[in-house]
């Protein structure tokens, strides 16, 4: 009896130990999701609830036998793998995610390979996480250590009791759509959402442009499209932010050549989803099903194709020769050329190494549709500009240190990253090229959240989205640009969804090929609240408020 009641309470150790570590932030996380789970309280709630509860209990039972197990090589082994998770799970919670790792973290990460030396960024949480796991790792041996070697279970159960874990927490999952992989322990958690990324993941296929879709005669030889990387329109000083940070967009808001549109929303708030939407034109209004629509519609550089255009695509931000944001093979089929820089290129100076591409492009006699994806301000923006240019002081002198206290210093460095990255590349871009003949886009992908809330990712989140990380500039620049496009200053609520019909309708396609698309930028939205994005992985619409 008295064997008994102690091994019970060290299965309730146990369950303590992972209730604690499912939220380094609320202790109480577990109790709260389950207690979301049974409302309305009633027969159904009930049944989630007992579902949810049932899972994590067999969860922590099977931990609790793995930790018998009699078999020191499979028990390592075990320990090495509880580790690795439990570092990536309290990485996650440190960024500001109450939850920890989640799916909608591995897709991100999934789609974001390429960029993985970005990780450096966050060295300090790394080491922190690093640390935290290793010290519950510990507990979890000086606990079998202490108590669980005398009276061991063969090594066979542990295949057993693993499948229990695995068992444990898909089932609710998958049967029940209101309980989620991210509420679970993190060792049964992750390889249960690696398993079921595998068996969800699309199958990518070739986009089809209906043949029945045709060009008039097009009304530039060049369309380019700058798409930049993390501006975000507020923090413009010509749409109004207190610091100078674009005095020279300023000076030629005042010609002719450039209408600005102001502050606008991205099509989404995470680089790959919004870069994707703008080259298919996966608009919230119209295509509000992203996931179904996302491998379907063709990409603008098919309707540029056959409007007679060359297509370029140019990715100062790519690996060498990496395919980002969702760009498939097929997708590169109707891509004539597409340019990327070595790896080692200093980060600021990748934008200004394509500029001089895309003149001499805008000046040639060939008909060009190029698309320009630019390293921009991406955090950490101290890698994004030339020091000794620094306007706005004080800086974070660092590539980390996204905390409360440094917001100061990480809001001016990220000013004169702006200052660098989207006013004096515009204003030698303007210059360089040939306006008369050349239409010119230029927004970003997203914006940022810096640190407007305790969350430390800048963009991205999937929850608790605040404006800003959806808030972009968006600019035409032509030699009669104000006379092309008219702002309606009663309601001047613009997207930058509205690219892609509005370069369709330049390239000489109908309005009844356009219209699917949504409004053009000859045509004003009547709110803001009419506006929308969608948000990352979740493929879930915000309004734009």
């Amino acid at each position: 009896m008295k064997e008994f009641i102690k091994q019970g309470l060290l299965f309730i150790l146990v369950l303590v130990l992972l209730l604690l570590a499912q939220s380094i932030h609320d202790p109480f996380y577990v109790f709260k999701q389950a207690d979301s789970y049974a409302l309305p309280y009633d027969i159904k709630g009930i049944g989630v609830l007992l579902a949810y509860l049932g899972g994590y209990i067999a969860v922590g039972f099977s931990l609790f036998l793995i930790l018998k197990i009699e078999s020191k090589k499979m028990f390592t082994l075990f320990l090495i793998f509880f580790f690795l998770f439990y570092a990536v799970d309290f990485f996650m919670q440190l960024l500001g995610t109450s939850y920890g790792f989640s799916y909608n973290e591995f897709i991100l990460a999934m789609h974001e390979a390429g960029n993985i030396h970005n990780l450096l960024n966050y060295l300090d949480y790394i080491v922190y996480a690093i640390g935290m796991s290793l010290l519950f790792t510990m507990i979890f041996l000086l606990l079998r250590v202490k108590f669980f070697t005398k009276k061991s279970a063969t090594s066979k159960t542990l295949v057993l009791f693993v499948l229990l874990a695995f068992f444990g927490t898909a089932l609710p999952a998958y049967t029940l759509d209101y309980i989620t992989h991210k509420v679970y322990p993190a060792f049964t958690k992750i390889p249960v959402i690696s398993l079921v990324y595998l068996k969800h993941r699309p199958q990518v296929k070739e986009r089809i442009l209906s043949e029945n879709i045709h060009s008039s005669k097009s009304k530039f030889q060049n369309i380019v499209w700058i798409i930049d990387e993390s501006i975000t329109g507020s923090y413009l000083s010509i749409n109004g932010y207190d610091k100078k940070t674009t005095p020279n967009l300023e000076r030629l808001n005042k010609t002719n050549k450039m209408v600005n549109f102001g502050v606008v929303n991205s099509v989404s708030n995470c680089s790959s989803s919004s870069n994707l939407s703008l080259r298919i034109g996966l608009n919230p209004n119209t295509f509000p099903d992203f996931d179904k629509n996302m491998y379907d519609l063709p990409t603008i550089f098919q309707y540029a194709k056959r409007a007679g255009y060359t297509t370029w695509l140019l990715d100062s931000q790519a690996p060498k020769d990496y395919l980002q944001n969702y760009m498939s093979l097929y997708d590169k089929n109707d891509i004539d050329n597409f340019l990327t820089l070595e790896n080692d290129t200093v980060p600021d100076t990748r934008d200004e190494q394509m500029l001089e591409k895309i003149e001499s492009l805008t000046k040639g006699r060939s008909k060009n549709f190029i698309v320009v994806v630019k390293f921009g301000a991406h955090w950490p923006y101290i890698l994004d500009y030339d020091t000794k240019d620094t306007q706005f002081n004080p800086t974070i002198e660092t590539t980390y240190g996204m905390t409360l206290e440094n917001k100061e210093k990480q809001i001016n460095t990220y000013a004169n990253a702006i200052l660098h990255t989207t006013d004096n590349y515009l204003k030698k871009l303007v210059e360089g090229s040939d306006l008369s003949k050349s239409i010119i886009f230029y927004t970003s992908d997203h914006g940022q959240n810096i640190l407007e809330t305790d969350v430390k990712i800048t963009h991205c989140n999937t929850d608790n989205i605040v404006k800003n990380e959806a808030s972009v500039p968006l600019f035409v620049f032509h030699d009669n640009a104000k006379e092309l496009f008219k702002i309606d200053e009663k309601n001047p609520y613009y997207s930058q969804i509205q690219m892609f019909p509005t370069t369709l309708s330049l390239m000489g396609y109908k309005k009844k090929d356009t219209e699917q698309y949504g409004k053009t930028l000859w045509e004003n939205f009547d709110s803001s609240e009419d506006r929308k994005f969608f948000i990352y992985v979740t493929g879930k619409i915000q309004t734009y408020k």
